[in-house]
Parts: structure tokens; sequence; C-alpha cells
């Protein structure tokens, strides 16, 4: 982490029972256009409490900021993404 912005910023996150471990969270509209909250791995629905963590906490879970690690790195977490090793956020087209 080198962008000193990001010590002063915080990012939602929560239990992903499907992904089993903590994941960043984000917003969408269901099908009857109330706001839910889905996990950015595999867009399971979440309902466990928000915890909100800095850059730093993000990292040691898995996360990074700035240009994608060298390719000999991503292999080293199972291919990309997030490094938890699921392989979702390495094909999530968005």
């Amino acid at each position: 982490m080198k962008d000193f912005s990001l010590s002063a910023s915080a990012f939602p996150t929560a239990d992903c029972s499907t992904c089993q471990r903590v994941v960043l969270v984000h917003v969408t509209l269901d099908d009857h256009d109330r706001e839910c909250r889905r996990c950015v791995h595999c867009d399971t629905e979440i309902e466990a409490p928000l915890s909100w963590m800095k850059a730093g906490e993000l990292e040691r879970e898995g996360y990074y900021f700035g240009p994608p690690p060298a390719k000999d790195a991503k292999r080293s977490t199972g291919g990309g993404g997030c490094g938890s090793g699921c392989g979702t956020c390495a094909t999530r087209s968005h």
C-alpha cells in the first residue's frame, strides 16, 4: 500500500457464508428496487453486520491496492484476484 490517502479511508466488509471469509461488500438494487448488500466475489446477499476496515487491514485479508502483483505472485494465490484462492474474483466480469 503506497497511497497514504488510503489510510484515511474505510471499506465495508462482512462475513460471506458462501466464500466463508471476510469480504468486501457492495450495494445493489434487488428485484423490488430496494438496496441490498452483496459479496464482491460471489454476489451472495450479505445479511451479516458490516464492519469497516482500513486499507492495511484489507491487505492482511488478501486484498491489495495499486497495480496488480506480478504474474508469479498471482500463481501463489490461486490465480489472481483477492488471494483467497477461490478464483471467483479473478473470473468475474464486473
